[in-house]
């Protein structure tokens, strides 16, 4: 298989192992919660992938810039860009009544009320904004995701 290839395909599994670390520790009493938050970070990845870092890595090999260095700050913005694009699109899907539904399907899932009503950054004053934290370890969770790229499809060599 091409390395190109395989780069695209086990890459973004980063963002899924990692935030199932997370939830593992938060959601170890709802393990079909887990599962479904597991799912939806491992298509929030691929999408992204597919969406921003294909393209990209397409315009950086063909320019020839292809340095090392360039793949983590590219992949930090890939990451912002699909945590507010995230961010943009999961009151809609909220709304929509399609995670309550799906919720519903699952077993084991208890008493969880899932609602549009969340809070999108921080009110205190001498914290930093939740989102602005938010996006930061979106970006670099993408900036993991492009070196991990970088290193398995080695777009400076032929």
């Amino acid at each position: 298989m091409n390395r190109h290839i395989t780069a695209f395909l086990l890459a973004p599994l980063i963002v899924p192992l990692l935030t199932s670390a997370l939830a593992l520790q938060i959601l170890r009493d709802v393990p079909s919660l887990y599962w479904l938050g597991l799912m939806m970070a491992d298509a929030v990845s691929y999408a992204g992938a597919v969406l921003a870092g294909v393209p990209a890595y397409v315009a950086l090999r063909s320019r020839g810039w292809t340095a090392f260095w360039i793949a983590p700050l590219v992949g930090f913005a890939v990451g912002v860009f699909v945590a507010i694009g995230l961010v943009a699109v999961f009151p809609a899907v909220l709304q929509s009544g399609v995670l309550s539904y799906i919720l519903e399907m699952l077993p084991h899932t208890g008493e969880v009320i899932i609602t549009p009503n969340f809070q999108i950054w921080s009110t205190n004053v001498d914290d930093p904004p939740a989102a602005l934290i938010g996006l930061i370890g979106a970006g670099l969770l993408g900036a993991l995701v492009g070196t991990v790229l970088w290193l398995i499809g080695r777009p400076d060599r032929p």
